[in-house]
């Protein structure tokens, strides 16, 4: 009896320290099916989080565009923080567009610009989010805007946002764009590759795809689903520091194989400026002048 006892001391710490090590204030992980729970904490707490809002505001906005959809973003897109595309007001841009930016590059004034369009106000598009989010079922949440910038009285939980997720992942759309790993942006200036912050995507295979959220307030956020065995599982955090350490930690209830620290950094979004259209244009008004001048001296010659 007594060496059960030791066993028991020896072993009880180590599960101990390995829950207490994640620093996320909330966190579930659940099959996505019977949405049985494999792992969790706090998971009914209201917490703000941060750009994973963003999940809301596509599949609100996708079920009421096509995608072709031509939207004029005005100016209050020049107010927002990172991540954003840096719309211009006044500028004609495709829906299909901004919803990428949203997902993939996590754009505060695309997701603003996708809201006043389908809103007519960001106010009236919060009311539609909010609708959306009870009628799936997630009834202790609530959202004030479609960026997940920090305001009074926007929360969910780590439940209903994984019931929201749960519920996106059923949109072929939403699929898409949530798989995304790169998106080229195009306006009249530039042409600019973004890569998706969703780490998993370039370093995990079991990763189907996620979203990820930062602000100050409500530190690192992430809801994300993976697949094994032919089953879904999806996993959600609130209120993280060490956002891709705690779900490594999550995700060893599991997975035995998970990336390495390395293959986590290496796997860090960036954004690379490919082609500058101004430049462009300024070039090819060389190309014609020096044409005009060889055009001149041939005719000059002939005289």
């Amino acid at each position: 009896m007594k060496y059960i006892i030791l066993l028991f001391a020896l072993v009880l710490p180590f599960y101990a320290s390995a829950y207490d090590s994640i620093t996320a204030r909330a966190y579930l992980l659940v099959e996505k099916d019977s949405f049985q729970i494999i792992a969790g904490r706090e998971y009914d707490k209201q917490l703000p989080p941060a750009s994973t809002t963003k999940v809301v505001t596509t599949i609100v906005a996708i079920e009421r565009l096509d995608g072709n959809e031509i939207v004029v973003p005005d100016g209050n897109v020049l107010k927002f923080p990172r991540s954003k595309l840096h719309l211009v007001p006044g500028n004609r841009y495709k829906s299909i567009d901004l919803l990428k930016g949203a997902m993939v590059e996590s754009a505060n004034d695309a997701a603003y610009t996708i809201a006043t369009y389908v809103g007519g106000t960001e106010e009236n598009f919060a009311r539609l989010m909010n609708e959306k989010v009870k009628a799936i079922g997630a009834l202790n949440s609530n959202f004030r805007n479609a960026s997940g910038l920090s305001a009074d009285n926007h929360y969910t939980t780590c439940y209903d946002l994984a019931l929201i997720f749960r519920y996106a992942l059923s949109n072929e759309r939403f699929q898409e764009l949530v798989t995304t790993k790169y998106f080229l942006f195009r306006d009249d200036k530039r042409s600019t590759r973004y890569k998706n912050h969703n780490r998993f995507l370039f370093c995990f295979d079991p990763n189907i795809g996620g979203k990820t959220g930062f602000t100050r307030a409500s530190k690192h956020c992430y809801v994300g689903a993976f697949e094994k065995d032919g089953k879904v599982y999806i996993l959600s955090l609130l209120g993280s520091r060490d956002l891709w350490g705690d779900s490594i930690q999550i995700l060893k209830n599991l997975y035995q194989q998970l990336p390495s620290d390395r293959e986590i950094r290496l796997a860090k979004a960036h954004s690379i400026a490919l082609t500058s259209y101004k430049e462009s244009k300024e070039k090819r008004h060389v190309v014609k002048k020096k044409q005009k001048k060889v055009k001149k001296s041939k005719k000059t010659s002939k005289a």
